[in-house]
């Protein structure tokens, strides 16, 4: 006859294991260097409408004070096959870079974020991402990030993924 206490093991054991095969992202396979940074479900998540300019005075809105924030590739309004190549520059304009407020979201109708899809590609001077699997579609990206005396920084870039197969 088992032990409670060993049943109980059994049972950690096995609940563990089902959380790392149900995990995101434990579909990818370790030599698969390509990352979906934006799933093909997140894709076709409703859009959302273009929200009015903000302005400084209201409750939670990000002024362009922080670091500067330039999207190298892929370019806003660009089309591209996928994989795409993502390639953001950070600079510092009054003080260092804080790389851990880094935020990336997906704008969709609910906001999705990416961000910690993204973190292991990103350093205090940007991010880089060599062949990031994206569906097919138009996407809608914000980046965000703050310095180290809190003032934040957010860019948009808008692009078009297509079938890059032959």
């Amino acid at each position: 006859m088992r032990s409670a206490r060993h049943v109980g093991t059994s049972f950690i054991t096995i609940v563990i294991g089902l959380g790392f095969l149900l995990a995101p992202g434990s579909a990818q396979s370790a030599s698969d260097k390509e990352l979906w940074l934006i799933t093909p479900e997140e894709a076709a998540m409703a859009s959302a409408k273009k929200p009015p300019d903000r302005d400084l005075t209201q409750i939670g809105a990000e002024s362009s004070l922080g670091p500067k924030i330039e999207v190298l590739k892929p370019p806003d309004g660009s089309v591209t096959p996928s994989p795409v190549e993502v390639d953001v520059k950070f600079r510092p304009t009054i003080s260092p870079v804080d790389p851990a407020s880094m935020k990336v979201t997906l704008i969709k109708f609910i906001d999705v974020d990416i961000t910690d899809r993204v973190r292991g590609y990103a350093s205090a001077d940007g991010i880089y991402v060599p062949a990031a699997k994206l569906p097919s579609g138009k996407h809608t990206v914000r980046v965000s990030i703050a310095d180290q005396d809190g003032l934040r920084s957010a860019k948009d870039v808008t692009f078009e993924v297509i079938d890059g197969r032959p």
